[in-house]
């Protein structure tokens, strides 16, 4: 059927024949003259405040579609030529306040005022039900509803079906794409290469970056001496992902004339339905690269990130300056606050207890009543907690969650080490009633971090969470004064996440250490801190002796169930497998308390943070875990035999 025939007779029009009829008649049968004159006045009158009053209507209905469509532009805004789509203002009963001129030639005429259900029947069918025909064409009735100045409006848009999708991928495919790129270790190329090839390094670089952006048709500009800042069409995103962004790759081959310093790149690509929040979303993919280690993309869309590269590990950054500022703002926080409240992750090791006692020697030193949340000790504690409570100077110190939470006010500060993820802490609730909140944390950040954070002090690059309280400890004061109980907790954090200083050493790292060691760390009692008893040690024995190794060295490996500490035995096991010739990572997962917990461990060659990543879980290259809720131990075991093949493929 073809298109309605257009009528052009508006309401104004009839009522402009209709009053000229009048005059006329008027002016043919009163023979009157003074009433045909009067007549004829009142005539021209009331045609004078009719179409007085009908234009100001129009223009009142004009402004208010106007606001209207600017206010949900973004819900509107969906295709290449959105002024061809026919498009209504009605109230919520269905009137008809505005329409684009699309509309008016779908309806053949105009229909301010008319009733939007009543001119199209077919617009009655359920809002589940969007298909509808009109003059033989399919549309697709597109609901928006609407509110302004209190009043309720709904926006109606008739998309024909046969082109909507066409037009999305076309409007998808001209968007733009921001992309942020810096250069990870530029400090580090300076410092450990000839002066004279810092140019050749830089051009190098320049030129890899300028062939990979001529390729895919970008705009690019190097706004610092390490910094990129580039703008392409969305339609060439899917080529740099099937090449998992090949310039990583590209750069890391540049001879540098140092074999061990090769650069990288972090890049952040935000994908979005407007430039600017396409950059926004690409700043945040970029602190998540740089937040991972860096040689990496991370491309983050309007649902989620996503991950490419971060094979290497990262480097370590050798500036204190963080830890100084960050020690300092603490210190000021600290001192506005009436109390401070310490929790770490749920099931805590030594480097969560020792980062927890270092931060509470802070406190102390500003005379601040400070607790930590302790709901049950485990075995990889027990000996800390059991000295606290023999010393009267941590009496009261432990305390669980809900007397915590009963201690929260608005001059409470909150500080949560060892993790960044808020379901891992032992107590979640405590951060959502926080007014002040500070996070300690050196595992790799992942999508679900907590946000909002007062004071964020991320260090991937730290061996452990110790390492980086103890870095802290000496700017917040000169005069500060560790318990040995503290310093030997610090140390022993530091000791059990190196696996005795042999995984994610530094220069830091041995700093830290010596540092402590000056401060009297006693490494004979550091021992008995984290001495295994016969029986766990049997366990653990039995635990790698069930392991199973698959293709290409990968272990895995299922702790019984009747075991006392099943999270510190698979963790120990997981560190022994790893010591047996032949096995390049292990994964032994373990139940605990409903939950199915996953521990990765590797030599450096197999990235277990990306696979458990998958799984929900993070951590390090070489350390990394998982937990899993409400799946049987044999469903986990598959999936990640799964998410072990998806990896392999990745790289």
């Amino acid at each position: 059927m073809d298109r309605k025939k257009l009528n052009y007779l508006s309401h104004d029009f009839v009522v402009a024949i209709a009053l000229i009829a009048a005059a006329i008649l008027v002016m043919l049968f009163v023979k009157v003259f003074y009433i045909r004159m009067v007549v004829i006045v009142v005539v021209f009158v009331v045609a004078a405040l009719y179409f007085l009053l009908s234009a100001w209507l129009r223009q009142v209905r004009a402004y208010l579609a106007d606001r209207i469509l600017k206010k949900y532009a973004e819900k509107i805004d969906k295709y290449v030529n959105a002024a061809s789509i026919p498009t209504a203002i009605t109230k919520v009963n269905g009137k008809i306040l505005w329409h684009n001129p699309a509309f008016f030639l779908l309806a053949g005429k105009q229909a301010s005022g008319m009733n939007i259900f009543r001119l199209f029947e077919q617009m009655n069918k359920p809002e589940k039900d969007r298909k509808i025909k009109i003059a033989g064409k399919v549309y697709i009735r597109e609901d928006i509803h609407a509110s302004l100045d209190d009043a309720e409006y709904v926006i109606y848009r008739l998309v024909e079906a046969a082109s909507a999708r066409e037009s999305v991928d076309l409007y998808k495919n001209v968007l733009p794409t921001i992309c942020h790129i810096q250069i990870d270790n530029y400090g580090d190329l300076l410092r450990g290469t000839q002066q004279s090839k810092h140019a050749e390094i830089a051009a190098e670089i320049d030129k890899v970056i300028s062939q990979n952006m001529k390729n895919i048709r970008a705009a690019y500009q190097k706004y610092d001496r390490e910094k990129y800042f580039i703008v392409f069409e969305r339609r060439y995103l899917s080529g740099l992902m099937q090449s998992k962004f090949s310039i990583l790759e590209e750069v890391r081959k540049i001879d540098t004339g140092n074999n061990a310093i090769r650069p990288t790149l972090s890049m952040g690509v935000g994908v979005a339905s407007t430039a600017a929040e396409a950059n926004v979303n690409a700043l945040k993919a970029l602190e998540m690269a740089l937040g991972r280690g860096g040689d990496q993309a991370v491309l983050k869309d309007e649902h989620e990130f996503k991950f490419y590269g971060g094979l290497q590990q990262g480097r370590e950054k050798r500036t204190r300056v963080k830890s100084r500022m960050f020690a300092g703002a603490l210190r000021n926080l600290m001192e506005q606050c009436d109390r401070v409240i310490i929790m770490g992750h749920s099931v805590p090791d030594l480097d969560c207890m020792g980062a927890a006692l270092g931060l509470f020697a802070c406190a102390r030193r500003i005379n601040k009543k400070t607790y930590i949340v302790m709901e049950k000790p485990n075995v990889a504690i027990q000996r800390v907690v059991e000295v606290m409570r023999e010393d009267p100077d941590y009496k009261n110190v432990l305390v669980t969650p809900g007397e915590a939470e009963a201690l929260m006010d608005e001059k409470t500060m909150l500080i949560i080490v060892d993790t960044q993820i808020a379901d891992f802490t032992i107590a979640p609730q405590l951060i959502k009633e926080a007014e002040v909140t500070v996070v300690m944390d050196h595992h790799v950040r992942g999508t679900n971090h907590i946000e909002g954070a007062t004071l964020f002090l991320h260090e991937p690059y730290a061996s452990s969470t110790a390492e980086m309280v103890t870095e802290v400890v000496q700017y917040f004061s000169e005069n500060i004064v560790l318990k040995p109980l503290e310093v030997e907790a610090l140390m022993a954090g530091i000791t059990i996440d190196t696996k005795g200083f042999s995984f994610k050493t530094g220069v830091r790292t041995f700093e830290a250490a010596s540092y402590l060691r000056r401060m009297g760390a006693d490494t004979t009692k550091i021992r008995h801190l984290f001495q295994d008893d016969f029986e766990t040690y049997t366990a653990r024995a039995k635990v790698v002796e069930s392991a199973k190794v698959g293709e290409g060295g990968i272990a895995i490996a299922v702790c019984p169930r009747d075991i006392p500490t099943p999270q510190l035995l698979a963790a120990q096991a997981a560190d022994a497998l790893v010591g047996i010739s032949g096995i390049r990572a292990s994964f032994v997962l373990c139940e605990q308390e409903g939950y199915i917990l996953v521990s990765g461990r590797s030599l450096g060659d197999v990235n277990v943070q990306r696979i458990l990543e998958k799984m929900g879980g993070g951590g390090h290259a070489t350390i990394a875990g998982a937990q899993l809720k409400g799946k049987g131990m044999d469903e986990v075991v598959q999936e990640l035999k799964k998410k072990i093949q998806e990896y392999e493929k990745e790289v």
